[in-house]
């Protein structure tokens, strides 16, 4: 029959048809069994995702603790997610979150070791040589131990991309370096400092829900990041950790160790 003579109740293209092709069936996820997965199967995150720290259009501390929130409130999305970018960006994002957590918890400290021994501390900052000996030990003692606190996230990221390259992921050190770096944001939440910020944007309540937060996100954005922005399965995941951890552990050991027989020796 000519297309000119085909009888129209038979035209597989109809109304009824064409609305149905408009509407998707529900797909659940193979690994993950959501809906809304964003595709835990994927290689790569969005190469044009990019954090609020890396947008140079707004203030410089919201931008820092618009960032450290997203990566501990909102970590699971914000990991997987997490776009290929600048990893000196992501450096000085970790510098700035470790030196105001550490910085935060020595005034702490010293707050609280004033309360508890108000004449000795009196006495110290009496004396000259003491006073300047304080400055000096907060001075370098702070960007010290939160130099140090960033080494450990990023040998953390080096044990990671060792146990994933072990379990047949595709190599990427900068991507693996940035999640390391960006989860510094977790430190700045949880400390002093972070609770303080957290009081005086949202009140206690918000406050406290954060901390609630940062206690379970570790492990809920790693497998995130893992699993989602890597693409490996949980099995793989879980040996990737695995490597990751006892790497971490065994250098932070070591390197406790032999401070403490630096710090003897010295002593004698």
């Amino acid at each position: 029959m000519s297309p000119r003579g085909r009888n129209p109740s038979f035209d597989p293209v109809t109304p009824d048809s064409a609305a149905y092709a408009e509407v998707p069936a529900a797909i659940l996820c193979a690994s993950c069994g959501r809906v809304d997965c964003a595709g835990c199967v994927r290689v790569a995150a969005p190469q044009g995702a990019t954090t609020p720290w890396e947008s140079s259009s707004r203030p410089l501390f919201r931008r820092l603790w618009q960032t450290a929130r997203m990566a501990t409130v909102d970590g699971e999305s914000f990991f997987a997610d997490l776009g290929d970018g600048s990893v000196a960006a992501a450096l000085w994002f970790a510098m700035a979150c470790e030196f105001l957590a550490i910085g935060s918890l020595a005034v702490v400290f010293s707050l609280a070791a004033y309360l508890v021994a108000p004449a000795f501390i009196a006495t110290l900052l009496a004396d000259d040589s003491a006073r300047r000996m304080l400055l000096v030990t907060f001075g370098a003692g702070v960007p010290l131990v939160a130099s140090c606190m960033v080494a450990v996230h990023v040998l953390w990221a080096g044990g990671l991309e060792l146990g994933l390259r072990f379990a047949g992921a595709r190599a990427q050190a900068r991507h693996c370096l940035r999640y390391a770096l960006y989860s510094c944001g977790w430190d700045l939440v949880t400390s002093p400092f972070g609770f303080f910020a957290g009081c005086i944007e949202g009140g206690f309540d918000v406050a406290t829900a954060e901390l609630r937060a940062a206690v379970r996100i570790p492990r809920v954005a790693t497998f995130a990041y893992v699993g989602r922005a890597r693409g490996m399965p949980m099995v793989s995941a879980r040996r990737a950790l695995l490597v990751a951890g006892t790497l971490t552990g065994s250098v932070v050991l070591f390197c406790v160790g032999a401070l403490g027989v630096t710090l003897v020796v010295a002593m004698l």
